[in-house]
């Protein structure tokens, strides 16, 4: 099963998910140290590649309607 990417952070020298999920015991994820500058930063092509990225790896989400989006949408941008 693939996962969409998770923000996590590193406290007193642990990781630390900072989105809300729950992982199967053992998961085996994969660790990518970002540098401090923020997502804010990115080009417009850089989210766009970053978009088609996950399209080719089948991170997406089917909305069958405008409610349905919303609630998916306000899931994800909780803790924005």
């Amino acid at each position: 099963m693939i996962y969409p990417t998770l923000r996590a952070t590193v406290h007193n020298g642990r990781i630390e998910l900072l989105d809300k999920i729950e992982l199967p015991e053992n998961a085996e994820i994969l660790v990518t140290i970002m540098d401090e500058a923020p997502l804010e930063s990115l080009t417009l092509g850089e989210h766009l590649a970053a978009g088609l990225q996950d399209i080719l790896l089948g991170k997406v989400t089917h909305a069958e309607s405008a409610k349905e989006l919303s609630s998916h949408l306000d899931a994800v941008l909780e803790d924005a």
